[in-house]
C-alpha cells in the first residue's frame, strides 16, 4: 500500500514525487516506471550522445500511421523510456514559450492558474537562471535546474549566421524566456557544466519507492474510484490516496482506455468494457510538425561544423551545436487568409482568431552546426563536417489527431495519427518559415557561408521564390516531428483544472497530455511548471 501511486517516472512523475515528498515528508509515494534507471549512462549524460538515442533501448521509437496529407508517409516520434523520461533523451532546449500561449490555455479552461502569470511562479521555482542580473520577476535563481546559454560556446559560423538573419529584418531580443519570444535570441539549454540534468536526479528522489522495469496493465477502479494498478506481471499495487498518471501523450490515453476509461466505440473494438465514458480520451492530439533543411558549407576543411575532426574545441562538446533560436509571426494577412480557407463557412471576424490576436509566435528557426537527420526521412546527408542543419518548426499547428489502441497489450505501441498538414494554416506557417530561412541564406552574409542547399534525390534545391507546391512537396518528402506532443487528455475535456479525471475519483493525469493548446516552445519548461504547480495544488500549498 502507498499513499500516492505515480504511474510513469518521466519528467512530470519525478518532479511530482519529489515535491510531494518535500511538502509532506510523511507521505508514502511509489513511482512505477517501464524503463530502467540510466541516469549515469554516457549516452544520457553527454550532449553528443543525444543523436545516438533515437532507435535505442532508451526511447519509445514510435512510427505514425500513414499520413493522408503526407502522401501516405510515416513520421518518426519518440519519448524517453527510462526513469526521468524525456529529460534523459531530449536535446535540452530550455524554451518557455510566449505569454499568449499560456493566456489562451487559461482562457480555454477558465482558470487563471494556467495563464502565463499563473504559471510564472512555477517557471521561477524550477530554474537557477544563468544570469544573476536577470529580471527576478521573470526568472528564478534557486531551482533544481540550471539553465545555460549556448552562446557560451562561440562557433566558427556564429557571426555569419547571426548577420544573415539580422540582415533580412529578424529582430534581436535579449531573452527568449521572458514572456515574449518573438525574435532572435541566445539559445538557452539545460546542459550544466557539460552534463545532462535528468529530472529525477536534479530534483532528488530520496524516500520514494521506485519500481523500474515495471509496466502498467490497467488502473483498478472500485465504483468509479481509482484504488491501484495491475502490472503486466499480474502484481497489484494499491493506493490509499490517489493514482496519478504521468505516462505522457501516447501512453496516458492508452492506459486510460485499457482501464475502461474512454470512448465507447474505441473500447468496443478491443473487447474492453467501458467503465467510465470519457469520449475525448486520445483526441485533440497536437504536435509541432517540422522539416529540416540542410546546407553544404563553403570551406569545410576549416572545421566549421560537426563532425569534422577540426571542429574540436573542448567547449563544443558541452552542449548541442547551436547558439541562436529564432521565433516569429507569419504576416497577419497570410494567416487570416488561411483561417478563412479552413473555416469557409465561418461568419465571424477571423481577425479575432487566437492565431491572429494577440500576435502569436507561429514558427521557429533553429540553426544547428551538424547534420541532424531523423529516422524515416532517409536523406542520407553526409556526416563529414560539410553539412549544417536548419530546423523549421510550426509551433502553433491547428491540425488535430488521435491516439488510439492498436491492441490490448500494454507493452504495444498505440496507434498514432497526428493528422499532420491537414489545414491551410499549418501549410502557410511551415512555408513561411522555409521562405524566411532561405532568404537569410540568400543574403550576402548567408552566401558567404553556404555553397548550396542539399535536396533529396529527385527534388530541386529550394529558394525563397519556390512555389507553394514545391515547398509542400519537400515537406511531404522530409516530414519530421520535433517531439513536442500534447493534448490527448486535455484539460477542460478529460481532466479538470486540477488535473482530476472527470468521472473518476482519486485519479489525476499530470503530463503533456493535459495541455489543451500548442505552446510555442520545446515543451520541457512547460511540463516542469505543470508538475510544480500540480504538486503545490495536491499538497495544498
Amino acid at each position: 500500500m502507498t499513499d500516492y501511486l505515480i504511474l510513469g517516472g518521466g519528467l512530470a512523475g519525478c518532479v511530482l514525487a519529489s515535491r510531494l515528498k518535500e511538502y509532506v515528508p510523511s507521505l508514502r509515494i511509489t513511482i512505477v516506471e517501464t524503463g530502467p534507471n540510466e541516469h549515469d549512462h554516457p549516452l544520457i549524460t553527454e550532449p553528443m550522445g543525444t543523436m545516438q538515442l533515437h532507435n535505442s533501448e532508451f526511447e519509445y521509437n514510435y512510427k505514425t500511421v500513414p499520413q493522408k496529407h503526407y502522401d501516405g508517409g510515416e513520421v518518426f516520434n519518440a519519448g524517453g523510456k527510462l526513469l526521468s523520461g524525456s529529460s534523459c533523451v531530449n536535446y535540452a532546449a530550455w524554451t518557455r514559450g510566449d505569454r499568449a500561449d499560456y493566456d489562451l490555455w487559461g482562457k480555454l479552461v477558465n482558470d487563471k492558474r494556467w495563464s502565463y502569470d499563473g504559471q510564472l511562479p512555477y517557471f521561477r521555482k524550477t530554474e537557477t537562471h544563468h544570469d544573476p542580473k536577470a529580471d527576478p520577476h521573470q526568472h528564478g535563481f534557486n531551482g533544481p535546474i540550471h539553465s545555460t546559454p549556448a552562446l557560451g560556446r562561440t562557433y566558427p559560423l556564429t557571426k555569419n549566421l547571426k548577420e544573415a538573419y539580422l540582415s533580412i529584418g529578424v529582430k534581436a531580443i535579449p531573452d527568449h524566456n521572458g514572456g515574449d519570444n518573438k525574435g532572435m535570441a541566445p539559445h538557452i539549454e539545460n546542459w550544466y557544466e557539460g552534463k545532462r540534468q535528468p529530472a529525477g536526479k536534479a530534483y532528488g528522489l530520496n524516500g520514494i519507492d521506485i519500481r523500474t522495469n515495471s509496466t502498467v496493465r490497467r488502473i483498478l477502479l472500485d465504483q468509479r474510484k481509482a484504488v491501484g494498478v495491475e502490472l503486466a506481471t499480474g502484481e497489484i499495487i494499491r493506493a490509499d490516496k490517489e493514482v496519478i498518471l504521468c505516462c505522457g501523450v501516447f501512453r496516458s490515453p492508452q492506459i486510460l482506455m485499457l482501464s475502461g476509461i474512454g470512448p465507447k466505440d474505441e473500447l468496443e473494438k478491443h473487447g474492453i468494457d467501458q467503465l467510465v465514458d470519457s469520449p475525448e480520451v486520445g483526441k485533440n492530439f497536437s504536435d509541432h510538425p517540422a522539416v529540416t533543411q540542410f546546407y553544404r558549407i563553403k570551406e569545410p576543411e576549416k572545421g566549421l561544423c560537426a563532425p569534422s575532426p577540426q571542429f574540436n574545441h573542448p567547449i563544443y562538446i558541452e552542449g548541442f551545436p547551436t547558439d541562436y533560436i529564432i521565433t516569429e509571426s507569419v504576416p497577419e494577412s497570410s494567416i487570416v487568409e488561411a483561417i478563412r480557407k479552413d473555416q469557409a463557412s465561418a461568419t465571424h471576424d477571423v481577425t479575432s482568431h487566437p492565431h491572429v490576436s494577440p500576435p502569436r509566435s507561429h514558427y521557429e528557426i533553429l540553426p544547428m552546426y551538424a547534420p541532424t537527420e531523423v529516422p524515416l526521412t532517409d536523406m542520407n546527408v553526409p556526416f563529414d563536417g560539410s553539412i549544417i542543419s536548419i530546423g523549421l518548426i510550426n509551433l502553433l499547428p491547428t491540425s488535430r489527431g488521435t491516439v488510439t489502441l492498436a491492441s490490448t497489450d500494454p507493452s504495444a505501441h498505440p496507434a498514432i495519427d497526428p493528422n499532420y498538414y491537414a489545414t491551410e494554416v499549418d501549410r502557410v506557417i511551415l512555408r513561411a518559415s522555409m521562405r524566411r530561412n532561405m532568404a537569410a541564406f540568400e543574403s550576402p552574409a548567408g552566401q558567404a557561408v553556404v555553397a548550396e542547399e542539399v535536396a533529396p534525390a529527385g527534388f530541386p534545391a529550394l529558394t525563397s521564390k519556390s512555389t507553394d507546391e514545391q515547398l509542400d512537396a519537400r515537406v511531404m518528402r522530409c516530414a519530421a516531428s520535433f517531439y513536442h506532443t500534447a493534448g490527448t487528455a486535455s484539460m477542460g475535456k478529460v481532466v479538470d483544472t486540477e488535473c482530476r479525471v472527470q468521472g473518476v475519483e482519486a485519479l489525476r493525469i499530470v503530463d503533456a497530455s493535459v495541455v489543451p493548446t500548442p505552446i510555442s516552445a520545446h515543451y520541457m519548461v512547460c511540463i516542469y511548471a505543470l508538475a510544480e504547480q500540480m504538486a503545490a495544488i495536491i499538497a495544498g500549498k
